[in-house]
């Protein structure tokens, strides 16, 4: 939150009159009359030997994926979290709600790659025609829903 300053106090001003007059006007400034501008050496780039996590370690969760909903997407997606965490009997978030589904079209991904290969192209509209992104979002939804309905169970991919 924002804080008031004192009435006493100076108004904060990052460039001031002085500066600016003295650079719009040509031959105000002399070679003596600013400071270098000192550059900052940059350090020597350190080596980093990068070990594997062992085997079903399971490694940090660092990366974040953003996403847009609209106002009912997001309150429909928090419903159905809602009712998901009631019947479930124990808290459940959006974000679970959501590795789920990654984990499960990652376990599906020679599927869903055949699926895609067999689809004539599809073409991504640009984000401001919103009929014509939600078209492309459905009909990428039916050709994963398809593809996972067809998708061969395999051993560890859970």
């Amino acid at each position: 939150m924002a804080r008031r300053a004192p009435l006493d106090e100076k108004p904060y001003r990052p460039l001031d009159a002085s500066m600016l007059s003295a650079v719009l006007q040509p031959g105000t400034v002399t070679a003596g009359t600013l400071e270098p501008v000192r550059v900052a050496t940059p350090p020597a780039p350190v080596v980093v030997t990068l070990r594997s996590e062992p085997p079903g370690r399971p490694s940090a969760l660092d990366h974040e994926k953003r996403i847009l909903f609209t106002r009912e997407e997001a309150r429909s997606l928090d419903r159905l979290v809602g009712n998901l965490a009631e019947r479930l009997q124990t808290p459940v978030k959006v974000s679970h709600v959501f590795r789920a589904l990654a984990a499960l079209l990652l376990s599906a991904e020679r599927d869903l790659a055949q699926a895609a290969s067999i689809r004539a192209p599809l073409i991504r509209p640009p984000n401001g025609d919103l009929a014509a992104l939600h078209e492309f979002e459905r009909q990428l939804a039916r050709m994963m829903a398809d593809a996972l309905r067809s998708a061969e169970p395999r051993r560890n991919d859970w």
